[in-house]
């Protein structure tokens, strides 16, 4: 596969604002990939213990890392594939590993807990809860775990529950003490961003909140080449990444991008998760097969919503889904956090939920304070008042503190609110 190559960026300092500098980005001709790919496509991959996204991915390594390499590549209801590789790919070189994945019809039980206690957790993308948590009757195969505590890096880790039985989960977080900021551009725009195998906004977009060394970079645009690249991030720094990614041809897969009203929405593939929809921003589905597939929507408090796609290579289709409010709604609908910088951590009534940009399913109705904090800028406060079935989409532009302005005519935001229905149809919508 040909390299990719990033243009060299200018360093920028000044004392109002963190040091702006060029990010070192290995994606030159020194570099080689594994192009992980697997059947069914949108599984999750593990490199060296590290998850760092969804098949099909082209993940670039040093011909002088650390070996051997292990690969485990899963996906819910199907059981784990592992390899181990006791070799690196030569400069420019490809290693093509492919997964086929056996399916699993079975169920077992996952508990999680945190290092600190009373991390939020989330599987899948669901709802989240407070450490520590059980999951019974959940599908065997792997799942996605995530953690967030305020003043600890963002934990994610993919989790294999076996048949009939129970696997435990101890998230050990780290402490978020040495941190930088990345700002992340591509030709074309418009790309989904992802960093660490973690959806981060789409391009041009800034991340803050990252802890400072060695960092993945995927990003995704429908009809062209997913790029990747490893970033270093330095202390009180701002990096720069510029991109330019390349037209795909003689493709033998399709692409889908999928919106949602409201957004939040979990999207599945063949039953095989995907992500969740964004304000503005389509999720990308890369690399998808020619054929018949079926895309799944499901959001808390909303009716599942399900379509078939027919997929010719290099063409892309869109999935615009309206979501049913459920009967009997008691809490909200989903409420999104946007921020710019993105990495900004949220405290709903002084707990912490995630990190920028995250979208809540769901919440009780009433009030709620809301705090967004990020390192280096002034805190965002609010008070949030929620009815059943409403959806709110909150965004913050947050102000450095080294400006010393007032902080209002700074900031911005918006609360783009879907009213409940008062008669509705359908049953209520389910999250795995």
């Amino acid at each position: 596969m040909k390299s990719l190559l990033v243009p060299l960026l200018f360093i920028v300092c000044c004392t109002s604002m963190p040091c702006l500098v060029q990010g070192a980005v290995t994606t030159g001709s020194t570099t080689g990939y594994f192009l992980i790919e697997s059947d069914p496509s949108g599984a999750e991959v593990t490199f060296d213990g590290v998850f760092v996204g969804e098949t099909p991915l082209n993940y670039p390594v040093s011909p002088a890392a650390v070996i051997p390499h292990t690969i485990t590549v899963t996906s819910d209801g199907y059981y784990p594939f592992t390899t181990t590789y006791s070799e690196n790919p030569g400069p420019g070189q490809t290693i093509r590993v492919f997964a086929t994945l056996s399916p699993s019809t079975s169920q077992g039980t996952l508990v999680v807990s945190s290092t600190p206690q009373g991390a939020l957790i989330t599987v899948d993308g669901g709802k989240g809860q407070e450490a520590p948590w059980t999951y019974p009757e959940i599908k065997s195969g792997s799942h996605v775990v995530q953690a967030f505590l305020s003043g600890y890096q963002p934990y994610s880790q993919i989790v294999d529950v076996p048949p009939q039985g129970t696997v435990n989960v101890v998230a050990v977080l780290k402490p978020l003490t040495e941190v930088g900021s990345l700002q992340i551009k591509s030709s074309p725009g418009g790309a989904n961003v992802y960093v660490d195998g973690i959806y981060k906004g789409s391009t041009a977009t800034t991340v803050g909140n990252l802890a400072v060394g060695s960092h993945f970079v995927l990003l995704k645009h429908s009809g062209y080449k997913d790029w990747s690249g490893m970033t270093n991030v330095n202390q009180n720094q701002l990096t720069f990444l510029d991109a330019t990614m390349i037209l795909a041809s003689e493709e033998t897969g399709g692409y889908i991008q999928v919106q949602s009203k409201p957004t939040g929405a979990s999207v599945f593939l063949d039953g095989d998760y995907q992500g969740i929809t964004h304000p503005g921003d389509p999720l990308e589905i890369t690399g998808v097969p020619p054929g018949d597939h079926t895309v799944t929507l499901q959001l808390k408090n909303y009716q599942d919503f399900s379509t078939r796609v027919t997929i010719r290579a290099g063409r892309t289709e869109r999935v615009d889904a309206t979501l049913t409010p459920a009967i009997g709604l008691e809490e909200s609908g989903p409420v999104q956090f946007i921020s710019e910088p993105s990495g900004a951590y949220i405290f709903i009534d002084n707990t912490c939920w995630g990190v920028t940009p995250f979208t809540v399913p769901s919440l009780p109705v009433g009030s709620h304070s809301v705090l967004l904090r990020l390192t280096g800028y002034q805190d965002y406060q609010s008070t949030l008042t929620l009815t059943p079935g409403q959806s709110v989409q909150i965004q913050a532009a947050l102000t450095p503190v080294s400006m010393n302005t007032p902080l209002s005519p700074y900031l911005a935001v918006v609360s783009l609110c879907i009213p409940g229905f008062l008669l509705i149809y359908g049953r209520k919508g389910s999250l795995r």
